[in-house]
Parts: structure tokens; C-alpha cells; sequence
């Protein structure tokens, strides 16, 4: 059996470039048709609450008391974030807002920032107002029922409703055509230097 070295097996490359760089290209042209052909766009609302106790039915006597003051209120509520958080995509408060617009909890995005008692909403969705819908529709929910099913959460107030989008888009087609000459080249190679090497072992 004959055996090749890299200097073999490179001359029988440079020998078939010219095939190596049109498949390359036919499969760039593949990856980027593709990318077009699957081409979408999805868009992204968010709307804003602010969760806190209400001070204003604390009494000074029920502050002296407690040895609480506002601030330690305010570190309660952020330390609730992550229970709010999780109440918010899947609970009744979903349920709730899911009789308004129909949605799944994958379209959704709770988070706050650190240290503050604000929690940010984002809906994705295939349309622009629909994004919106669903992420004012939770935050609605959310002012309703939150308090409800955990007292300690206090006042909802919905600082910020959802009225733009952010708009992104998929798949890239520069990947896609660069993923494609790739491919192709692989392809072209082992396919092209193993017809080479077995006609030779004959």
C-alpha cells in the first residue's frame, strides 16, 4: 500500500484548487440564501414597576417599635426581588395576563437592577405591538395580584409602560455565507482527496 506525505497530499490540493474555491463559493452562495430565505425579526417592549412597602401607613410609633426605619424597608424589598422575580413569570399573575394576550413564559424577562426596588418587564415578540401587549398586559397583572399572593411585597406602582420596541434580526447572513465556504471547502476536500488517494492505491 502506498503511503503519502503532507507534500503528496498538498500537491494533490494545489493540483484541484480551482474546484476547492467554486465549491466554497456555490456553498457561501447555499449559506446566504438560506440566512435570507429564514430571515425575521423580532421585537423587544419593556416596562417598568417599582415595588416597595407603604410608608405612609407605618406609624412613628410602629418605626420606634420595630426598629425599622425607610431604609431598612427599602433593603426588605430588595432582598424580595428574586421571590417577586419568580412570582411574576410563573404564577397567577402569568395566568392573569395571559386572559388579555396569549404568550409563553419564554417571551418573557423579569429582572431589576442591583440595589434598587425596580423591576423591568421585557416581552419579545414577532410584532412590534404585540411586544408591547404583553409586557404591559404583565405589568397590569403584576400591580393586581402581587400584593395578594405576597403581602410583603407591598405597593406596585407601574413607573413605566411599554410603548417602544428595541428591533432585532436573525440569522446573520454574512455567518451563514462564511459558514457555508467553509463547509464547502471541507466537503470538497475530503471528497476530492479521497477519489485521489484510493484511484492511486489501486
Amino acid at each position: 500500500m502506498k503511503t503519502y506525505s503532507l507534500l503528496d497530499l498538498l500537491k494533490l490540493i494545489i493540483s484541484k484548487w480551482w474546484i476547492w474555491v467554486i465549491t466554497a463559493i456555490a456553498f457561501a452562495f447555499v449559506g446566504f440564501g438560506f440566512a435570507k430565505i429564514t430571515h425575521f425579526k423580532t421585537y423587544q417592549a419593556t416596562s417598568t414597576l417599582t415595588v416597595a412597602h407603604n410608608y405612609s401607613k407605618i406609624s412613628q410609633a410602629d418605626k420606634q417599635n420595630n426598629g425599622q426605619d425607610a431604609f431598612d424597608l427599602t433593603q426588605s424589598d430588595i432582598l424580595l426581588q428574586n421571590s417577586i422575580k419568580s412570582l411574576i413569570k410563573d404564577s397567577a399573575i402569568t395566568d392573569n395576563a395571559k386572559k388579555k394576550i396569549d404568550f409563553s413564559s419564554n417571551d418573557i424577562n423579569v429582572n431589576s437592577p442591583d440595589n434598587s426596588v425596580l423591576i423591568k418587564i421585557s416581552a419579545t415578540a414577532g410584532k412590534a405591538k404585540k411586544a408591547v401587549k404583553i409586557s404591559n398586559a404583565l405589568s397590569k397583572s403584576t400591580k393586581k395580584i402581587l400584593p395578594k399572593i405576597l403581602p410583603a411585597a407591598g405597593k406596585v406602582i407601574i413607573a413605566q409602560k411599554a410603548v417602544e420596541t428595541i428591533e432585532s434580526t436573525g440569522p446573520s447572513a454574512k455567518k451563514y455565507a462564511l459558514i457555508g465556504a467553509i463547509f464547502g471547502l471541507v466537503l470538497s476536500g475530503v471528497v476530492l482527496l479521497w477519489n485521489d488517494i484510493k484511484d492511486k492505491l489501486r
